[in-house]
């Protein structure tokens, strides 16, 4: 199962939580990828994005036809905002 987490809000926490929920969808062996709308914020989401990637999870600034190819690919969609 693919899981794109859309981590839409500008606010700094919000987006740090939003990462770090993506890293908690992990722990259902689920494939991750995550879209945010600003560069990372916060050390925590820097953090939490580095270790998504690490484990071979897409994290990305994406938008246009990146998104909406994420959109086809994802099996379930979670928005942050």
């Amino acid at each position: 199962m693919t899981i794109l987490v859309v981590a839409a809000s500008r606010d700094p926490h919000r987006q740090s939580e939003a990462l770090r929920a993506a890293l908690g969808l992990t722990l259902r062996g689920a494939r991750i990828e995550v879209c945010v709308a600003e560069p990372l914020l916060t050390p925590l989401a820097r953090r939490a994005a580095e270790t998504l990637r690490a484990f071979g999870h897409l994290v990305g600034e994406l938008a246009g036809p990146e998104l909406v190819a994420a959109l086809a690919r994802a099996d379930r969609v979670e928005v942050w905002t």
